[in-house]
């Protein structure tokens, strides 16, 4: 049975990445030293644009092809609306601790539904202060400690950034924490952790063992579990202490002040979810309540996805611009242009035309989040003369898709932010995969663009950065998740 199985995409005609028996290529694509979705991208050239493989007992279908990408996200949603599951992780559809990002079917549709309006423009002017007020305290700090033009890692000052301000934004923090925030610790070593585990092998390879390991999981201590207990801890006391205010004083009621306060507007004590099997995503209607229980996890999701997310992207951008010192030229006088207050306005931010070409061309060439593009079969369908059966896991290789010469031109693997700024230049939302794509985009993309824009022209307007050593080229990475930065070398520079 399991070399029958072992074939299965052979036996449908798709190149298939030769593995282990049982495991399939697992232990190959879990490793904190090796980021998964590079991993993908060096198999795209031996195998194709699109090729299959096997995860343990599961069936993953990897592709970088535009035709197939935009049919599983875009045209046959219906029958793709579930990302890749956590195989560890709680039950999509039934768990009560489901958050906006693991959730799918009408759960994910209400739970989107009540998070778009704190992405609205209108919302985005309302916290742009405290964004801005993060982002001038991180500058100053790194002025002080690094001004003399000594190299210094830069990659944690936005690190302490994104922390601060998602705090600000999600918690009501009052105060500026940079550099002593304890959250910092506990958010990177649940990024950073290293998935190659007998566990999570065994998990994959056999999915009917999964409720047994996961009651072992929640017996054992280990440093990164006692660290996400005591971080969701944390989390829910603070949801029941604003409860407990908002008992007492009934007249803030539906004013929020942050995040939270616009989720337990919403609350209600549970919500009746039910399996979503045989019905049409995109008619369905929703309910917009949420339980106190997905409060306390989208709280979670948000910290944690505007943290590392922002952080990273700045760290890309910066090093960027160090190695392309006419495009931060360019940058410079942008700000110089557009933002002569000290305070810089939404407006203004609104203006920085190139630098927002300049942030997408990075995550064109660094899509380091691309691993979210992924999705769950959830009924068996054809795309592109592709039979694939239901509980397939899709993933799209967008490091490869995102240089593409048929795409983006000759010029694709070139870091070129004019690209984005010349008339009738237009790339379909598919095949950008670095906010998502289809109905499932990233929904805190404009507000991870505006903070990227504001601590870009408050440094820029005073610095120039460049790389430490100049012979440097590339970054050394990690991270099973996300593709992290180790480090980014550089060097501060006053301006004329």
């Amino acid at each position: 049975y399991y070399i029958f199985d072992s074939q299965y995409w052979e036996r449908r005609g798709i190149p298939q990445v030769p593995g282990k028996l049982i495991l399939g290529v697992s232990q190959l694509l879990l490793k904190r030293s090796e980021p998964r979705i590079l991993v993908l991208k060096e198999w795209t050239k031996i195998y194709g644009r699109t090729y299959g493989l096997k995860e343990g007992s599961k069936n993953v279908l990897v592709t970088s092809d535009p035709d197939v990408i935009n049919e599983i996200f875009v045209k046959q949603f219906d029958n793709f609306y579930g990302r890749r599951s956590n195989i560890l992780g709680p039950d999509p559809d039934k768990d009560l601790q489901v958050n906006l990002f693991q959730s799918r079917g009408r759960r994910w549709k209400r739970l989107r539904a009540l998070s778009v309006p704190t992405f609205s423009v209108s919302s985005l002017k309302k916290i742009r202060q405290f964004v801005e007020g993060s982002a001038t305290s991180m500058v100053e700090i790194m002025e002080e400690r690094h001004g003399d033009g000594a190299p210094f890692n830069i990659h944690p000052f936005f690190c302490e950034f994104t922390m601060d301000a998602i705090s600000k934004l999600v918690l009501g923090q009052k105060e500026t924490q940079l550099f002593e925030n304890p959250r910092i610790r506990v958010v990177q070593g649940m990024f950073l952790r290293d998935f190659d585990h007998p566990i999570v092998h065994t998990a994959l390879a056999f999915p009917s063992l999964v409720p047994i390991i996961r009651s072992i999981l929640s017996r054992v201590d280990t440093s990164i579990s006692k660290d996400a207990r005591q971080f969701r801890s944390e989390i829910i006391e603070r949801v029941q202490n604003r409860i407990l205010e908002r008992e007492e004083f009934p007249e803030i009621v539906g004013q929020a002040r942050d995040m939270l306060d616009m989720f337990l507007d919403a609350s209600v004590e549970s919500d009746g979810i039910e399996a979503h099997d045989g019905f049409k995503l995109t008619e369905s209607k929703t309910t917009k309540t949420l339980s106190v229980d997905e409060v306390v996890m989208q709280v979670v999701i948000f910290i944690l996805a505007g943290f590392d997310t922002t952080s990273n992207a700045l760290a890309y951008t910066v090093w960027m611009l160090a190695n392309n010192p006419e495009v931060m030229k360019k940058c410079q006088e942008e700000i110089d242009e557009c933002c002569q207050e000290d305070s810089i306005s939404y407006e203004d931010l609104n203006k920085l035309k190139y630098i927002e070409a300049t942030c997408k061309e990075t995550l064109r060439l660094e899509p380091f989040g691309s691993i979210s593009n992924s999705r769950t079969c959830m009924n068996s369908t054809t795309v592109c003369g592709i039979d694939i059966e239901k509980d397939t896991w899709i993933e799209v290789d967008a490091y490869t898709l995102h240089i593409d010469k048929e795409i983006w031109g000759e010029d694709a693997d070139e870091f070129r932010p004019e690209r984005w700024l010349e008339p009738g230049f237009h790339v379909p939302q598919h095949v950008y995969g670095a906010f998502g794509g289809g109905p499932r985009i990233c929904i805190g993309q404009r507000l991870g663009l505006m903070e990227e824009k504001l601590v870009l022209a408050h440094l820029l307007r005073k610095w120039t950065i460049v790389k430490a050593n100049p012979e440097q080229k590339e970054l050394r990475v990690h991270g099973a998740i996300i593709v992290t930065p180790i480090e980014v070398p550089v060097r501060m520079v006053p301006r004329d």
